[in-house]
């Protein structure tokens, strides 16, 4: 299928659709990256503050043991935050691809990205406010902003992602590369955090703000672009194929045939989801496949891995938040720009989607990796080992999932460019829950074997 336009996308273009890729994981990826935040807003509170945050810079705040007992509240609120945002993040993707035809999508870009800056608003106020008495409320209140937040995630991924397939291949690639890239500032901003210090309120404070900034930015550019005539001409080239649709069909229809059509509309709906689900499924299915290896592995299992190099602050504090997260993070983003000068294979035949099974290699490679409380065999001592797997393992990533979604454009027809973007976010919804549940057992055969 050719693209109803052509030429040099325009570069206010390509920042807004950075910007609708940042806002779509930004503000998550700070509320995991606050970690020692919500460990400090949830402590036992009969302990000395200074005592306590120091404690924490020391080890770095990760996941590991530190040298505090966690708190009932602490042990439980990460677990409890992922597994609600996935669950209700999954749950509407699903709903935003069933909505795409029904509601506009200003409505739901706007009132998505809006709902989430008033979540994060309010997480943002709270650091400010003294939860020490009405700890168990705070945890409530935060669990439920995190569900509203991933449900508006899901609608601002789901539409940005339909809007993207109505323009040319790179403005996907974009969008793809700038939800990477928010791993990316998130990592720097952790990394930062250690460097120089940062009490936990003052970093949770930081890191909200900044997804506050990006938020409201994010709206101002999505406004710029819907009254530029590059965006009017595409949006106005879609709208006249389906009015000429709609033309030939009542050309052809008796008044009778014509009525007994406008009673099948609600029919028509499932029915057009369905057909453009049958013409992109392995897209989607190499796009959830991909996910599903990847969140197999990623972060539950390569938190585990350690440095070899002797005992110091970087193999203690420094390691994981760069080797691991921020590296993974730049792998991913290099392998989604890639597909802006090289895509191989292409989309016709099974080549991409057997590349995309391939993957499925890092997961032993990964687990064969140097690391702590490991019973499971180890062949990879060196860190450079672990650094070489865990690149290939991220730029793996970003390049097949952006291919995916470069390529179902080719698959369908203009009029349904916006719904398949949709069924493919749901797509990757079905991956990331997939490889969350199998993530568990995988740890248990890192400890256990």
């Amino acid at each position: 299928m050719e693209k109803s336009t052509a030429g040099k996308v325009p570069f206010a273009v390509t920042l807004v659709f950075y910007m609708l890729g940042n806002a779509i994981l930004l503000p998550w990826n700070f509320c995991i990256t606050a970690e020692t935040y919500w460990r400090y807003k949830l402590r036992n509170t009969t302990l000395n503050d200074s005592n306590y945050a120091h404690s924490y810079q020391d080890d770095g705040g990760d996941d590991g043991e530190t040298s505090l007992t966690q708190t009932p509240l602490q042990a439980s609120f990460m677990p409890t935050f992922v597994l609600v945002s996935n669950v209700f993040s999954t749950a509407f993707f699903f709903v935003t691809s069933f909505i795409v035809k029904r509601i506009s999508e200003e409505v739901r870009i706007y009132g998505s990205i809006g709902a989430s800056f008033i979540i994060m608003l309010l997480i943002t106020i709270l650091t400010f406010v003294d939860t020490d008495s009405w700890q168990e409320e705070f945890y409530v209140i935060t669990i439920i902003s995190s569900a509203i937040l991933s449900m508006c995630m899901a609608i601002t991924q789901g539409s940005a992602s339909g809007l993207a397939g109505l323009f040319p291949p790179s403005c996907m690639a974009t969008l793809m590369s700038g939800q990477a890239l928010a791993g990316v500032i998130s990592s720097l901003a952790r990394i930062v955090s250690l460097l120089v210090y940062e009490e936990p309120i003052v970093s949770g404070f930081i890191f909200f703000s900044i997804s506050d900034v990006f938020l409201i930015s994010t709206l101002l550019f999505y406004l710029y672009l819907r009254n530029m005539n590059y965006y009017k001409n595409i949006k106005n080239d879609i709208a006249l194929i389906n009015k000429n649709e709609v033309t030939d069909r009542d050309d052809t229809d008796e008044d009778g045939e014509r009525e007994a059509r406008k009673m099948q509309l609600k029919d028509s709906m499932w029915t057009t989801y369905f057909i453009v689900f049958r013409k992109i499924w392995t897209m989607g299915m190499t796009v959830c496949l991909t996910l599903f290896i990847t969140l197999a592995v990623f972060p539950n299992i390569v938190i585990y891995i350690t440095s070899t190099l002797p005992e110091s602050r970087w193999t203690e504090v420094f390691f994981q938040p760069t080797i691991t997260f921020l590296l993974f993070n730049v792998g991913d983003v290099v392998g989604r720009e890639i597909t802006r000068w090289l895509r191989w294979p292409g989309p016709k035949g099974w080549a991409l989607h057997l590349l995309g099974a391939a993957r499925i290699i890092f997961v032993p490679l990964l687990m064969l990796c140097h690391g702590e409380e490991k019973s499971f065999p180890t062949i990879f001592y060196h860190d450079a080992y672990y650094i070489v797997i865990n690149l290939l393992f991220s730029i793996s990533n970003g390049y097949i999932i952006t291919l995916t979604f470069i390529y179902y454009q080719t698959l369908v027809n203009d009029d349904e460019l916006e719904m398949g973007g949709a069924i493919m976010v749901a797509m990757v919804g079905v991956g990331l829950v997939a490889g969350s549940l199998i993530s568990p057992a995988l740890v248990v055969l890192w400890t256990s074997v």
